[in-house]
């Protein structure tokens, strides 16, 4: 896999194009950047431009984008928030959102692009202190919502509820914010033009966090048709994180350690998840690739093509599935019109790939090379 940082100006050449919004790949065509962006997308010439970048025998799509890791994970093994960024590149992922940790880092080298957290807002003695600050009243809760914006973080981060049971199914963790408390937090990051994004499992957690105008759904597990309809009508993004589950059915290491009720339990709640994800992509909610990264059985990098694998196990589309992986996933991290499409005007952070991952995902696998404006 080849890191390539473009030049400004420069030519691209690619055997097949997806823009990260069509149902198909298509080409040859010829990409022209000038000023380090999409300038023109044309036909490929019948003869190759001197010194432009061949990849007439790859497809040419918009770098993958994961909307929801925990760089700073796991804890053991001496591993930092920066050697788990390098793990991004190779696969062919430009840019992630961190989901929060106990411990503030600074921003790890580029790539990939991190849009980060800080530490999430939890309530003192629910669940969520592994992943930021507990407070214990309102007023405090704002309070860390002026420190992080004060050190430059891309979003809040609110854990609105605990996580689902692994012994009784439907069960969920306490709701530990009213909406009304969620609604002020929300409008206190909004006087930073700080997006919020919110853990919420259960359809009480996610209608609080909807009437609150969070910027986004966290999981998901168990919320309601009703919850998908207001989320569709919102605009409101849904990061559901089928591959943290799906680790406990199929790692050989994690399926041992559950009991056999568990696995049933564990079953029953991804099976009715992915039911959840088809019935919101039938209505239009705008789902983006999570992949909950650093969690049991979810190595960073190479688990989002698990991820989007598992979206189309659901019943999505692959260029669908690839969509909620780039265009989508993008605009979840405030970075519609930069990246996440391969159109004129957009800056040129693109996967080349040796295959039609449209055609084929497993050719996702074979990163040729990760391209990045200058």
């Amino acid at each position: 896999m080849r890191l390539i940082n473009l030049p400004a100006d420069t030519h691209i050449c690619c055997g097949l194009l997806w823009d990260g919004l069509s149902g198909e790949a298509d080409g040859p065509f010829h990409l022209v950047i000038r000023g380090g962006r999409i300038h023109e997308i044309l036909p490929a010439p019948t003869t190759p431009v001197p010194g432009s970048l061949d990849f007439s025998a790859c497809t040419v799509m918009p770098a993958l984008v994961d909307a929801h890791v925990h760089l700073a994970f796991p804890e053991s093994g001496g591993t930092s928030a920066s050697k788990n960024a390098t793990a991004y590149p190779a696969a062919g992922v430009a840019a992630v959102r961190d989901a929060g940790s106990a411990s503030l880092f600074g921003h790890p080298p580029s790539p990939p692009l991190v849009v980060t957290t800080g530490q999430a807002i939890s309530k003192a003695g629910c669940y969520g202190a592994n992943l930021g600050q507990p407070v214990t009243s309102l007023s405090e809760a704002e309070g860390m919502v002026d420190y992080l914006a004060s050190l430059g973080v891309g979003q809040i981060k609110v854990i609105a509820s605990g996580i689902f049971s692994f012994t009784a199914y439907g069960k969920i963790g306490q709701v530990p914010f009213y909406a009304a408390e969620l609604a002020v937090i929300t409008a206190r990051a909004r006087l930073y033009n700080l997006p919020v994004m919110a853990h919420a499992s259960g359809d009480e957690a996610v209608k609080r966090c909807l009437r609150a105008g969070v910027h986004s759904i966290e999981h998901g597990y168990f919320l309601s048709e009703e919850s998908l309809r207001a989320m569709a009508a919102s605009g409101t993004f849904w990061t559901p994180t089928l591959a943290p589950v799906a680790a406990w059915l199929n790692s050989p290491t994690l399926f041992p350690s559950l009991s056999e009720h568990s696995r049933e339990v564990v079953h029953r709640s991804l099976e009715r998840h992915k039911e959840m994800v088809a019935l919101a992509d039938s209505l239009g909610v705008r789902i983006a690739t999570g992949t909950d990264a650093g969690a049991p059985g979810v190595p960073h990098g190479s688990s989002l093509k698990d991820e989007i694998r598992l979206l189309t196990s659901c019943g999505l589309s692959s260029a669908r599935a690839l969509r909620a992986a780039t265009a989508t996933a993008a605009a979840a991290l405030g970075l519609a019109g930069e990246m996440g499409q391969v159109l004129p005007g957009f800056r040129p952070y693109l996967t080349v790939i040796n295959g039609n991952p449209l055609a084929d995902l497993s050719s996702l696998e074979r990163v040729e090379a990760l391209l990045l404006p200058s």
